[in-house]
């Protein structure tokens, strides 16, 4: 008799296979979860996040696919639980996430700078809302409608959370933050370091835009209510960007602040100076 496959494939994408040691703590607190119908895939090797988790997708054996990122820290011992209720309770849930908070172990430079810097922080929800907040580092589907969507986009460096979600609101399903759940993506534990991945996150962006404009969807604030646009002028995005810019410097947010600069020169180098040649993902893979 053939063994009884799971009910969830989790699906993380790791370069090295251990980040640090993150991964194999997060490997360690799943099994402390109270749901354990689920298999692990860990991805290694890739630099595109979109092929890692398409390929992790097509040996998935479960019937819902949830990806973590490797240093995905879980905030609640039911996390997997919540979220696959959620995802059985609603055939119109296309995507259900967490709510994303600062580590218990945090420092305090690491949890200010979650609070200044957009879409590291969002508080737990009391009940289970649409929301542009879900994310990679947790976020959860029924596998026959990831692939009914076309599953992750595998050419994008940047910009692959807007327009996952996009394209599973417009086969009509919804995205979801789960009531009472919560994950932690940490930030790097010093201020270089956060301005080093900003810095790449604006080459990510440049690149996006020259190669695949027509991929890129607009982030929004994740709260209920948004209208979740799907597409904004580039001039409205440059203009949310300059005052973004203008509001953290008049609150005296540095580390955002430093953050809107380093993304800044690394969209504008990557625009200017690199015209060809390999692009800014490799050497950072997943």
């Amino acid at each position: 008799m053939s063994e009884k496959p799971p009910r969830v494939s989790i699906i993380i994408p790791s370069f090295d296979g251990y980040r640090g040691g993150l991964l194999p703590k997060l490997l360690e607190d799943l099994k402390k979860q109270t749901f354990s119908d689920y298999e692990v895939i860990v991805q290694k090797g890739y630099h595109r996040q979109g092929r890692a988790i398409n390929d992790g997708v097509k040996k998935a054996r479960g019937e819902i696919v949830m990806t973590m990122d490797d240093d995905t820290v879980p905030g609640n011992r039911d996390l997997v639980e919540r979220i696959v209720a959620a995802v059985d309770s609603d055939p119109k849930i296309g995507l259900a996430g967490a709510s994303c908070l600062p580590p218990r172990d945090a420092s305090e430079f690491q949890r200010e700078a979650s609070r200044q810097i957009p879409r590291r922080f969002f508080p737990v929800v009391k009940k289970t809302i649409d929301s542009d907040m879900v994310q990679h580092p947790c976020l959860a589907a029924r596998k026959e409608v990831f692939l009914e969507v076309g599953g992750e986009d595998e050419e994008l460096i940047r910009g692959l959370d807007p327009l996952l979600r996009h394209r599973m609101r417009k086969a009509g399903y919804r995205v979801v933050i789960v009531a009472g759940t919560w994950v932690s993506h940490p930030m790097p534990d010093s201020f270089p370091k956060v301005l080093k991945m900003y810095f790449r996150n604006g080459r990510g962006s440049a690149f996006a835009r020259r190669h695949y404009p027509e991929r890129i969807y607009e982030l929004g604030s994740g709260f209920e209510g948004d209208d979740f646009a799907p597409k904004k002028s580039f001039a409205s995005r440059v203009f949310r960007r300059v005052w973004s810019f203008a509001r953290s410097v008049v609150d005296l947010e540095i580390y955002r602040t430093g953050t809107d600069i380093a993304y800044a020169l690394g969209f504008l180098y990557e625009t200017v100076f690199v015209r060809s040649g390999p692009d800014p993902g490799k050497g950072h893979g997943v």
